[in-house]
């Protein structure tokens, strides 16, 4: 019965003060909705980093071609990457490295297509049949080209998601279509399903025509050399040794002198995600370390009201244990009015940090997700709010001599 009425009185004493109540009840709730947001979209972009990890496959490992070192007096010209990476390095790869499972060779170079009058620059990748699989990319219509197709030399094509609407219209099914590439007519056969951008975030995944590697060799690229290898790495096996044995199969195929160093490297993508995902967490760290200033400052408003509260109504307290309240109900009531503005703002803080969010998720192009335990988070330090900075005041309510505070009002 005493917490009711204490409770009953809280919230008289806190509707009698509108102004003070609503200004509380606001700084708390922005301090509650911003941690809210940029927590939301920290979440976001963490998730939107899984995503690409699933996407790529936790067992993707590249072989990438290295630049070929500058020599003094001499500007470089023309590919810049070391040329002698070969298609049969990718066979080397399967066969002598323990914990492959498949290896596709691939080159690109960016070229312009066209299909009628509509015209993208794009990037050609020239790859092998086994890179759909390895890449663990998926078809939205049609198919991929076959292994026959890529030892024939055919002029197939396989459009990714942004060439496709860059070429044709919604109506228009690609497949079946011719799609020229420089100068050679190639077949669309395929379209894949939308990714995203790549890795590092610089590039689109969707960009891109990828054709038999063959085909671009000869008829586009006209070269003999590969600048990549594509090698998916066995479950269960770390990633570092797969790394280390793909690079052992290779070594003794280009020879360089002993302290030369080696002229490709083994990436593996999932550094480059934890690395991001590294990055995202600093980043939420920054973002607490703000809601924490947030918070603080929300916190100072609600012990200044509750303060300025206390000396206010020193008559009323002194009346109040005249009448038989004891010290532990005047702080009991005290610490009430701060938690229950401490919930007001936090309840208004996450009604509106959802709103915020759900707009900046529909109108940018960041992701921002709001977790349970983000919404756990708020609740959680709405109430030390109320607790930390509704204590002070309600022990010096509680500690007030009834005599003297009577005496105030007179």
């Amino acid at each position: 019965m005493r917490i009711a009425r204490n409770l009953r009185l809280s919230v008289r004493a806190l509707t009698t003060q509108r102004v003070r109540t609503v200004l509380a009840v606001a700084g708390t709730a922005i301090g509650i909705a911003g941690v809210l947001v940029l927590t939301a979209i920290g979440e976001g972009a963490r998730a939107d980093v899984m995503r690409r990890l699933n996407v790529l496959g936790p067992d993707l490992l590249v072989v990438m071609a290295t630049t070929v070192p500058p020599r003094a007096g001499r500007a470089r010209q023309g590919d810049l990457r070391v040329q002698d990476l070969q298609v049969a390095d990718a066979a080397a790869i399967r066969q002598a490295a323990r914990g492959v499972l498949g290896a596709a060779p691939a080159r690109d170079r960016t070229m312009p297509a066209r299909y009628g009058r509509a015209a993208s620059t794009t990037t050609i990748l020239g790859t092998t049949p086994d890179w759909l699989m390895i890449r663990r990319f998926t078809l939205e219509t049609g198919r991929f080209f076959t292994t026959q197709e890529n030892t024939g030399r055919a002029r197939v094509a396989v459009l990714g998601a942004e060439v496709r609407r860059n070429l044709f219209t919604d109506s228009v099914d690609p497949v079946g279509h011719t799609v020229r590439i420089g100068r050679v007519p190639f077949e669309v056969v395929g379209v894949l399903n939308e990714v995203g951008v790549s890795v590092s975030g610089a590039a689109s995944e969707d960009d891109r025509i990828v054709v038999p590697l063959e085909t671009a060799m000869r008829r586009l690229f006209n070269t003999d050399y590969i600048t990549m290898i594509f090698v998916q790495a066995a479950a269960g096996i770390p990633l570092d040794t797969v790394s280390s044995a793909v690079a052992a199969a290779l070594r003794p195929r280009h020879a360089r002198a002993p302290d030369a160093p080696d002229g490709f490297a083994v990436r593996s993508q999932r550094v480059l995600i934890e690395t991001e995902i590294a990055t995202q967490t600093s980043f939420q760290r920054l973002i607490m370390g703000l809601g924490f200033l947030a918070l603080l400052v929300a916190g100072a408003g609600i012990l200044s009201i509750m303060l300025l509260s206390v000396r206010e109504r020193r008559p009323e307290i002194g009346l109040r244990v005249a009448l038989g309240a004891r010290r532990q109900d005047i702080l009991l009531q005290f610490l009430a009015e701060a938690m229950l503005l401490a919930l007001a703002g936090c309840a208004a803080g996450i009604l509106f940090g959802l709103a915020i969010a759900s707009i900046v998720s529909t109108t940018t192009s960041w992701a921002a997700r709001v977790s349970p335990l983000a919404l756990a988070a708020s609740i959680t330090s709405a109430l030390a709010i109320g607790v930390v900075f509704g204590t002070l005041p309600a022990l010096r309510a509680a500690r007030l001599d009834p005599v003297a505070a009577l005496r105030s009002g007179a």
